[in-house]
């Protein structure tokens, strides 16, 4: 029923730490400049914090191309076929660059108009928006650098991620902080700092990622298989990555309109829920990591054609994951005093914080069983579809409308409506395990593309 040999799990361990730390680095960013901006003007931490909603929803499309190419490339590695594996990054770089120029664009001509979506108050608008038209000019960049690193993570490369984000990150971190405060010299810009910092940052790390992933030996692919293309392969790429790309949209839209939702219901509580989201993203900094690895090393064992051996690897993982989902929930419920007093807010901004980080300490569980779940396995196997129609129904037909009810309504208490609002995660997690023992995810796509 489960996997006994001690390798096994130590090639997930083995990709999953630089993955979590490069999670957690990511994290950082975020973490560190809701801190620096909530202890200058809670008004411009929530701006921010609203603005990337909008990169969060860029992102999820970006991380879905780049899950789609992960998926191919582990299982086309896992059968030692390098030249196939050329042609797809090649496929998925472009359209990477190609998204991604779109988004700078559509961006760039409508700040306004996205930050509208995400909050009522004039002030957050008018800071948000002129922090969304410096921040999009890295869109095209981090696109690239995304789809550089799925496929790196795809042929179990995943140092290479970790060295150029502590790189890129600290980059980040010291440029938001001499910007913000104006150290060294430099102008106090606040908001406009930590766009500038960022740009800043996504362009050092597309050069530093682009020359480590076509310098390196093991990875198949030089720059003279960027002009490679194969219509077959094509075909196989955009079917394994179109369902997941409609998961991640589906999905993000679905938390964004969460963000939109919680952000009509008065400064304090977007504070909080803020706040609370940055908890969450560094747990789920370890759940991503976990989430990550398996993928990889699930579809390595079903591109070498082992469907009984993937069947237990599954069964081994869920397990992992629930063990996981657990510590995270206790961690989260311990810590939440603790993680409040790193920022400056009014006492109904931290009893709304308090609320939040509970009702997430409870799902966390859930969320692994999600991440591990219908993700990791299902994707593996090229099943995006499922997450895709559960996403569809679970947060567009029931939790959504539900949370929107009860805000507008029936005005209940915010922590109500973030409670429905994270239910979704836990109908999503149960549906995922369901559909994981069905079995019908057990493919190889090297065969079937």
């Amino acid at each position: 029923m489960f996997i006994r040999e001690k390798d096994f799990y130590q090639n997930i361990f083995r990709l999953m730490l630089p993955l979590v730390l490069q999670q957690l680095l990511r994290i950082s960013v975020d973490t560190v400049n809701s801190i620096l901006l909530g202890r200058i003007s809670q008004i411009e931490m929530s701006a921010v914090s609203q603005a990337n909603q909008v990169f969060f929803i860029f992102f999820t499309v970006c991380s879905g191309l780049s899950a789609g190419c992960a998926v191919l490339t582990a299982q086309y590695w896992g059968k030692k076929d390098r030249k196939t594996i050329s042609v797809i990054i090649a496929h998925g770089l472009r359209t990477a660059a190609i998204f991604g120029l779109f988004m700078t664009v559509v961006v760039y001509l409508f700040p306004s108009s996205f930050m509208n979506i995400y909050s009522s108050d004039p002030e957050v608008v008018r800071i948000g928006a002129e922090y969304l038209r410096k921040v999009c000019l890295m869109y095209t960049a981090c696109g690239v650098s995304v789809m550089i690193f799925g496929a790196s993570r795809g042929v179990e490369q995943v140092k290479l991620i970790l060295f150029t984000n502590i790189i890129s990150y600290s980059v980040n971190i010291l440029l938001d902080y001499l910007l913000i405060y104006g150290k060294l010299g430099l102008p106090a810009m606040g908001a406009e700092g930590v766009a500038i910092g960022t740009v800043t940052a996504r362009l050092t790390e597309l050069l530093i990622c682009g020359w480590l992933f076509l310098t390196n030996p093991e990875i198949p692919f030089t720059a003279r298989d960027l002009s490679s293309s194969d219509p077959a392969i094509r075909t196989s790429f955009f079917r394994v990555s179109a369902p997941i790309v409609a998961h991640e949209i589906v999905w993000s839209l679905g938390t964004s309109s969460g963000a939109a939702i919680t952000g009509q219901l008065g400064s304090d509580a977007v504070a909080g829920y803020n706040v609370t989201s940055v908890l969450y993203d560094l747990g789920a900094s370890i759940g991503l990591g976990f989430q990550n690895a398996c993928s990889v090393v699930l579809g390595m064992i079903l591109g070498a054609g082992d469907i009984p051996r993937a069947k237990r690897a599954a069964n081994s993982m869920l397990a992992q994951g629930l063990a996981i989902g657990i510590l995270l929930g206790i961690g989260t419920y311990l810590v939440r005093p603790l993680f409040l007093r790193l920022y400056m807010l009014n006492a109904a901004a931290n009893h709304y914080a308090m609320q939040f980080m509970t009702i997430i300490s409870l799902i966390w569980p859930f969320s692994l069983m999600e991440m591990v779940g219908m993700i990791a396995i299902l994707r593996a196997g090229g099943d995006g579809r499922t997450g895709f129609w559960t996403d569809l129904v679970v947060m567009w037909m029931i939790c959504i409308p539900l949370a929107w009810f009860a805000a507008f309504k029936v005005h209940a208490e915010p922590w109500v409506v973030v409670a429905i609002i994270k239910s979704m995660i836990v109908l999503e997690g149960i549906v995922g395990v369901i559909r994981v023992y069905q079995y019908q995810w057990l493919r190889n796509l090297t065969e079937s593309g």
